[in-house]
């Protein structure tokens, strides 16, 4: 909706955590008990408190991590997760490219400035938008406070430094940065009846201001006009080797568009799915994509899925029914 230099490549402090997080969540279980190292306890910059020899919950250092910005429970996430930080960095770069986030380069779990570490504003926007979608991501980040969680109860407490989440409505996230190569950063979500907004601000002189500014601006300046309804039948598939012949591919969800009131006529849509699809096919598998495009550009894909399952057929009749197709009459 906005954007201002966000292809360059800045440092970004602690907002490297929501790497972190995502990482973490996706290779372990909360309920994994962690022994904190002696490199992790003495770790400089914000710390959660952790103590060497302590033995605590995943769960309760991600707490530390995303409330109170623990460099000491990044260290202690990545030697569990990865086995060495050396590890789990390399996840965190191969997550990077697996989203998109192709200009962004991971050297620390905790975002301490570190020759070779950076992002865009633009990777950020992306690694957070699909962190948010992880529920237990979207949990930890909109928590202000917590003694206990689903691993039992704490070692200690943790309150959220995220000043945004007490200033603005609907804020859900996700999370602060400072350092003195990368200035003060900021990943703020705020959530609308569509979805949400997702603001990334870096090397800022007022973060919650310039947040709050750009937040007020996409509320202002956009409207969501809806291009299809949830279940519009996009496309008629030929099933093979199936007990169906066919299937319908149709829009998972309604679809939805931010857009400026004068943006509307440079909108148009294309269906990308194949000609033919092979069974079996479950209900709500996706087959391809719609995409919306502005001005010639991508600017949103939303999937198209199956309205039906479809069983696969026998061999013998699967092998019947291709001769009876090509077949000369």
């Amino acid at each position: 909706m906005y954007s201002k230099n966000s292809d360059i490549r800045l440092p970004m402090a602690s907002t490297t955590k929501i790497m972190t997080t995502i990482v973490a969540l996706e290779k372990g279980n909360l309920n994994d008990k962690v022994i904190v190292s002696k490199k992790a306890s003495s770790i400089g910059g914000s710390s959660a408190g952790l103590v060497a020899g302590e033995k605590i919950s995943l769960e309760e250092l991600l707490y530390g991590l995303m409330l109170r910005s623990g460099n000491d429970a990044a260290i202690a996430i990545a030697e569990h997760i990865g086995g060495s930080v050396d590890n789990f960095l390399k996840m965190m770069n191969d997550k990077a490219i697996e989203i998109g986030a192709f200009n962004t380069s991971f050297r620390t779990p905790h975002g301490l400035d570190a020759d070779g570490h950076y992002t865009t504003a633009e990777d950020l926007a992306k690694i957070t938008a699909y962190a948010m979608k992880n529920d237990v991501f979207n949990k930890i980040v909109s928590t202000k406070e917590i003694s206990s969680g689903i691993s039992g109860k704490f070692n200690r407490s943790y309150s959220n430094i995220n000043k945004f989440l007490y200033r603005v409505e609907n804020a859900d996230g996700v999370k602060t940065g400072y350092t003195g190569g990368a200035g003060k950063c900021l990943v703020a979500s705020v959530k609308h009846n569509y979805g949400r907004f997702i603001c990334v601000v870096l090397n800022s002189s007022d973060r919650w201001k310039d947040a709050e500014e750009l937040i007020k601006y996409a509320k202002e300046n956009y409207k969501f006009i809806k291009l299809f309804d949830k279940d519009y039948e996009v496309k008629s598939l030929r099933v093979f080797g199936g007990k169906t012949k066919y299937i319908v591919s149709q829009t998972q969800n309604d679809v939805y568009v931010p857009l400026k009131s004068e943006e509307i006529q440079y909108i148009r849509t294309d269906i990308f799915v194949p000609s033919v699809v092979f069974s079996p096919i479950k209900k709500g598998d996706v087959l391809g994509n719609l995409v919306v495009y502005y001005d010639g550009n991508i600017i949103a894909k939303y999937p198209v899925v199956s309205d039906r399952d479809v069983d696969r057929k026998n061999l013998i009749k699967s092998i019947v029914d291709t001769f009876k197709t090509f077949s000369v009459k």
